[in-house]
């Protein structure tokens, strides 16, 4: 895809999604979907669900090790020591800072794979009012009701199972599942995603955690599962996300585009600090589209 294919796209995109999804995914799945659908193809089968209920994301990996390090035994008062060492250094924004205040908060440092900003970089992005507005509040807020329907119904309360049941109740639906309707009935093909059957999932969730670990690989029950029936090239090929060039693209015109939108929106809005937008930019900080999605959203719904 070039540069002109993605800015020819973006009204188009925003069209579809309705609502501010922020995935840049949203382009690629697409332009696939687009060329499925040329192909004479009208339903297709995808993925979804598969990562959620085999444990397939590396990041569930390392959050999983770092919550076993921090559920270790350890003086409450060492831990606060550490945090309060580490915002005097100015490193309370932080993603390591921010892991340590959940431990040392009692809750769960895994609250989702959606996660793009720390709740220090959250606050400083919004304007005077809407921080004043929403002082005291995180992001706990909306997965804690998610935290405490888990504690309460799960057979098995570990810690990869708690990853699994929170991107199944938000993630999945609320962008995997979304991106998906939406781009692939964009151009009237229908996907099918057979991993959420909900018989299938009932079975899956049933599976004992050290099951799913097995030998330590990523999706390993369902590697095995599939043996002798999918080539083991397909089976043992390293892990590849359905990944999109936004840091190369802010580079780039996409990026002159995306300064050009979001100054206006700034001057004509009140949800961002703009010097903090602008701090962003001089680093071409690939997590501005999420701000250049919702303003591109913004002008096209609400303007």
């Amino acid at each position: 895809l070039s540069i002109d294919d993605l800015l020819g796209f973006l009204p188009e995109m925003v069209r579809l999604q309705d609502e501010p999804i922020a995935d840049p995914v949203c382009v690629p799945l697409y332009f696939v979907s687009a060329l499925a659908r040329e192909s004479g193809v009208v339903v297709c089968q995808a993925g979804e669900g598969a990562d959620e209920l085999f444990l397939g994301y590396e990041n569930w990996r390392r959050k999983w090790r770092l919550q076993r390090m921090g559920s270790l035994p350890a003086p409450r008062a060492a831990k606060k020591l550490g945090l309060r060492m580490m915002n005097a250094a100015r490193l309370g924004g932080t993603k390591s800072a921010e892991a340590l205040r959940r431990n040392v908060a009692g809750q769960p440092i895994f609250w989702g794979t959606t996660e793009a900003f720390t709740n220090e970089e959250k606050h400083a992005l919004l304007s005077p009012r809407l921080r004043a507005r929403f002082r005291g509040y995180t992001s706990w807020d909306a997965v804690e009701p998610v935290w405490n329907r888990f504690q309460e119904r799960s057979w098995d309360r570990s810690w990869l199972n708690w990853m699994g049941y929170v991107d199944l109740n938000m993630r999945l639906p609320e962008l995997l599942l979304m991106r998906l309707d939406k781009m692939t009935m964009g151009v009237s093909l229908e996907g099918r995603v057979p991993f959420l059957d909900h018989k299938f999932v009932e079975l899956v969730l049933g599976i004992p955690e050290a099951k799913k670990i097995g030998d330590g690989n990523l999706k390993y029950l369902l590697k095995r599962a599939v043996r002798g029936t999918t080539p083991e090239w397909v089976i043992n090929r390293p892990k590849q996300g359905f990944g999109v060039p936004v840091f190369e693209w802010f580079l780039g015109r996409l990026g002159d585009e995306a300064h050009a939108v979001l100054d206006t929106f700034c001057r004509e809005t009140d949800f961002f600090d703009r010097s903090e937008v602008d701090r962003l930019f001089t680093t071409r900080d690939p997590r501005l589209w999420y701000l250049y999605n919702f303003a591109m959203w913004w002008n096209m719904h609400l303007r």
